[in-house]
Order: structure tokens, then C-alpha cells, then sequence
């Protein structure tokens, strides 16, 4: 919870939040009670939409802009710990991104609104360029978030960052994403990430103000694995950033649930996780399996690290010969931290590594803590490597 919380201060650099509001929710939140999160949040949200409509309605524009963008991740913030399988969570997911349509319409970016065709679904997403006369081709940045950020989010997050220095940006979602889960709930996570970023990659080149040599695929948290995946099987991405670089999902996940539950998984189902005692398995610990299990289509503890050893990149991951750009926190653990050295010694092509260090107050899992500088180190480096 308590990263969670540093989750959503960490958009505040880029006005998704106010650092005061999100302490102020937070005084409503019990310690260790997940359950208590959403109301706070959703409370705040309220509050902060009210102060944007009555910007809105006076013409001040750009309160009303930031009033939204700040609602919109409040309602993130509680769409997170929602139970994963009710109406409410898709329902507070649903303000998050009408809210943020809002404050869209008040930017200075031109945006598209997105639904990329793909299977029997359509992916959402945004497509976003800093010059709304300005419609040469332009260097190019695909964005993708994780195991459960969004498209909303990965705006604030650096979505604006590339915006101002001159990138388009596709900020888009794939099967299990928070996004998609919105309007495909039924369409869960799939190993083979490289057809929907196929579908994106495919969007974006379609566009006459999109340079397909300075075209970059950007990935955050279990987006490390996906964008990488992607890169292995797709020779259209002239530049890789993996934040961090995942080959196996499923030794990233062991190294949170431990080998000891990997090796010998409860015998636990998806209907009987509410059931247990909190004593037996926490609030938090109930919601984030019920997460999980829900994002890989599977119904059981054991299936879902059954399912995990799908999501591999394996030997393809040597095709990857574009520059890449990998970074960690030292403090996101010794997993993580194999994986980062293992992706530099398996890939083909150039790899500049970046370890993001505590006495930078950047060592927090994606550098969620100092944005400002990750997004410096990222976009310093693209601009260089595609220059």
C-alpha cells in the first residue's frame, strides 16, 4: 500500500496529482486495509471533478484541464483496489478514462482516440503528436504499460515528457491490460505479445506523420517482457527501452510469491479466495491474486503459475538487434536485477544498462519516485540513438 501510494505521488511531477490531496485521502485509509483505499480515493475524485466542472463552466481552461487530469488518476488509484471482479472496478476504470478524455480536450496536443483493430477485439489507446499544424513525419514512441497500469496513467507517467520533446506518442493497451479489461473483460494476458504490439506497430505506420526509422517501443513493469517480445519477433522497432527487461514473466513473479508457493502452489480456486480467513490470507494478498488469476484467464493458483511458463522469450531473444535501452532500481531485488544482466548479455544489438540508485530516489520499482529523471534518461538516450 505503501507503494501504491508512492505510485500516485510519483504522477503529481506532471500534474496527476496534488501531493497535499493524496495525503489528505490517504488519513481516510486504514493500514493494511486495502478495502479502505477506494472510497478515499473515489471521494477525492468527486471532489476534484466538482472544482473541474466549475472551471470549465467559467472558461478557465487550464484549471479545468488539470482538475481532470488529477480526478482521472484518482479514480486509477481507485480502480486498483477494487475487487477485480466486480462492475464497480470496471466502473471506477471507466470514470478514470472519460475524465481524462476531458482534460485531452484541453491539452495542447493533437489527439486521436483510439480503437486499433485486432482479432475480434479492438485494442484502445492514443495517439498523440506536439504539433497540431505540424503533420511531417516525426519521430515515433510506442508506450507499454504492465500488469495492471494504464493508458491514462502512462500519459503522466511519460507520455507527456516525450510530448515536449518533440515525440509522437501511442499510448496504448493489449489483452489482460487494466484498459482493454474495460470493454473485453474476458480477454486475458497472452505470451505471444508481439501480434497485439503487431496490430499497434501496424496503426502507427499507416500515418504519414509517423518516421518509420525513428520508430521506438517503450515497456514498464511486465510491459519489460511484452516490449521485448515484441522487439524479438518484430524488426520494425529501430529502438528498445525495457523498464525493466523481462525474458520469463514467470521467474519475475517467483521472485515475489517465493519459490517455495511456486514449487507447491496452494490447491486454492478464484471462487473460494473470498471465503478464506483474513488471518489465512490478507485483504491485499486476496486482491492480488484475484488480479492475477482474472488477467491470465485461469482459475486457480496453480494454474496461474502453470500458465506463467508460457510467457517466455527463450532463444528468440538474441533477434533483438536494435539498440536497447534497459534500466532497473537497485532496489526492486535480486530477480530483477538477474534478469537486467541476463537481457544484456542475450541480445544482439547495443545495450546501454542504467541502474537507477537509491541516493537518486529513483531505486523504486520503474523509478515511479523521480520521473523527472527517468524520463531524462530515456528520451536523452532515444534522441541520441535515433537521432
Amino acid at each position: 500500500m505503501d507503494f501504491q501510494l508512492l505510485r500516485s505521488l510519483g504522477v503529481a511531477n506532471y500534474m496527476g496529482a496534488s501531493v497535499g490531496e493524496v495525503l489528505a485521502a490517504s488519513r481516510n485509509i486504514k493500514d493494511g486495509d486495502p478495502r479502505t483505499w477506494p472510497p478515499a480515493f473515489v471521494a477525492l475524485g468527486e471532489q476534484i471533478v466538482t472544482l473541474g466542472r466549475s472551471a470549465l463552466k467559467k472558461q478557465h481552461l487550464v484549471s479545468a484541464r488539470d482538475h481532470f487530469q488529477r480526478a482521472s488518476m484518482y479514480y486509477r488509484a481507485a480502480e486498483y483496489y477494487d475487487d477485480p471482479v466486480t462492475e464497480t472496478s470496471r466502473a471506477h476504470g471507466v470514470v478514470s478514462r472519460d475524465l481524462f478524455l476531458e482534460a485531452v480536450r484541453l491539452m495542447p496536443w493533437t489527439t486521436d482516440v483510439l480503437q486499433i483493430p485486432f482479432e475480434h477485439v479492438w485494442l484502445p489507446g492514443y495517439f498523440m503528436r506536439p504539433a497540431p499544424t505540424d503533420a511531417r513525419p516525426r519521430k515515433t514512441i510506442i508506450v507499454l504499460t504492465g500488469f495492471d497500469g494504464t493508458a491514462e496513467e502512462l500519459y503522466l507517467q511519460t507520455g507527456a515528457a516525450a510530448l515536449e520533446r518533440g515525440w509522437n506518442v501511442l499510448l496504448a493497451e493489449g489483452p489482460g491490460q487494466t484498459g482493454l479489461l474495460r470493454f473485453h473483460p474476458r480477454v486475458s494476458f497472452r505470451p505471444d505479445y508481439e501480434a497485439p504490439v503487431g496490430a499497434m506497430i501496424n496503426y502507427v505506420l499507416s500515418r504519414g506523420d509517423v518516421d518509420p526509422q525513428r520508430l521506438a517501443l517503450y515497456g514498464i513493469s511486465y510491459g519489460g517482457y511484452f516490449a521485448s517480445r515484441a522487439a524479438a519477433h518484430d524488426d520494425r522497432i529501430k529502438a528498445l527501452v525495457a523498464n525493466s527487461p523481462i525474458a520469463d514473466l514467470r521467474a519475475y513473479v517467483v521472485g515475489f510469491t517465493g519459490t517455495d508457493t511456486a514449487t507447491n502452489p496452494p490447491a486454492i480456486k478464484l471462487e473460494e479466495i473470498d471465503s478464506l480467513p483474513d488471518q489465512q490470507l490478507p485483504p491485499g494478498m486476496k486482491l492480488s491474486l484475484k488480479m492475477s488469476l482474472r488477467r491470465f484467464g485461469v482459475d486457480s493458483i496453480r494454474a496461474w503459475l502453470e500458465r506463467l511458463r508460457e510467457f517466455q522469450i527463450g532463444d528468440a531473444l538474441r533477434n533483438i538487434r536494435c539498440p536497447s535501452l534497459a534500466l532497473v532500481g537497485e532496489g526492486e531485488g535480486l530477480v530483477s536485477m538477474d534478469l537486467f544482466e541476463s537481457f544484456g548479455r542475450s541480445v544482439s544489438g547495443p545495450v546501454t544498462k542504467r541502474i537507477f540508485t537509491q541516493a537518486e530516489g529513483a531505486d523504486s520499482h520503474c523509478q515511479l519516485a523521480n520521473l523527472p529523471l527517468s524520463n531524462a534518461v530515456i528520451y536523452d538516450w532515444l534522441d541520441e540513438a535515433l537521432a
